[in-house]
């Protein structure tokens, strides 16, 4: 059987928590980010994933940076690997790591972010369309701009459908037909998790966790 690119990825790096950490930190070596940013970017557990970056950092693959309370991992840029190692994670990282890394820039403005339709449901085709659900502050005119270099990456038509989250709640307390088909249908999470999505049927749930 032909590997996929999935496989590629899983076989490289068979602990999750660190294959999602360097993808996100590698592909991204511009930006800072704290531990519980970059468990909610990655759907991990913020303290196991703390203890997997303390181990990057001490192999000299992340550097740690004390801000104010905050402690931020970024990528080592000097340490002789980064070049190779960030090359190959560009080739076999998957769908759903290329769409949670395009997103990032407006992570903190996004209270969850998933996949949906034959996608998430593994019944898609080569040319099959990426139907993605954003729900938070950002505009269809900006996710399009995000998603932009991502369809390029993929090979992939995406096609965002934005939602504020009061929007997003007002669906729900009408039980639109489509929101209802959506909650009860398989999701790939790319920002936020299943339970970031149930709470919003709870008054208040505004903000990204």
């Amino acid at each position: 059987m032909k590997a996929t690119i999935a496989s590629v990825s899983d076989l490289l790096f068979p602990l999750q928590y660190r294959g999602k950490a360097l993808a996100l930190l590698l592909l991204q070596p511009q930006r800072r980010l704290h531990v519980r940013e970059i468990a909610r970017l990655t759907g991990t557990v913020a303290g196991t994933m703390n203890k997997e970056l303390d181990r990057l950092q001490r192999a000299g693959l992340l550097e740690k940076h004390r801000v104010g309370n905050q402690l931020q991992f970024c990528a080592n840029l000097q340490h002789p690997v980064y070049p190779e190692l960030s090359a190959l994670l560009r080739k076999t990282i998957g769908l759903a790591d290329v769409l949670t890394l395009a997103l990032t820039p407006a992570s903190e403005r996004i209270t969850v972010a998933f996949v949906f339709g034959s996608v998430a449901r593994s019944s898609d085709t080569a040319a099959s369309d990426v139907d993605v659900i954003i729900i938070g502050r950002v505009d269809f005119g900006e996710a399009v701009n995000l998603l932009y270099e991502a369809q390029t990456t993929l090979h992939r038509e995406i096609n965002p459908k934005i939602f504020a989250v009061e929007e997003w709640q007002a669906k729900l307390a009408s039980k639109s037909s489509f929101v209802v088909d959506v909650q009860s249908k398989p999701k790939i999470f790319l920002i936020g998790t299943q339970r970031d999505l149930d709470q919003l049927a709870e008054p208040g749930q505004d903000r990204p966790a």
